[in-house]
């Protein structure tokens, strides 16, 4: 599952079969999707669980494995920095916290992030 501008995506292996689905949110589309039967694994491409300072061991753990990929692997920003009014007022926050700005990629997706957040 990902993030998209209809809300999310998901590939769906069954039988050997692939299809796609979109939703509006998460919950709809893991809603749809159970309709034929209930999922056994979950993949997705947005952080679940938002440190209040520092980085998630998981982001730093990552970065390191992927070697020459690893910019496509994101820190997770802080609770606080996506909380805030502004991308200015987020990477201030996050410097703080953090020790480093946050992209205004990351920032955007904010909300998708919120929609997983546990």
């Amino acid at each position: 599952m990902d993030a998209c501008k209809a809300g999310w995506v998901g590939v769906v292996v069954h039988d050997g079969a692939v299809t796609v689905q979109v939703a509006k949110t998460i919950a709809a589309l893991v809603a749809t999707v159970e309709m034929d039967g209930r999922l056994d694994v979950i993949g997705i491409d947005i952080p679940i669980g938002l440190p209040d300072t520092g980085r998630r061991q998981a982001d730093v753990l990552a970065y390191r494995r992927v070697g020459p990929r690893r910019s496509s692997v994101f820190m997770t920003p802080v609770r606080a920095a996506l909380e805030a009014d502004s991308h200015a007022a987020a990477v201030e926050v996050n410097r703080e916290r953090a020790g480093e700005g946050i992209s205004a990629q990351v920032y955007g997706l904010r909300t998708k992030i919120f929609e997983v957040d546990v």
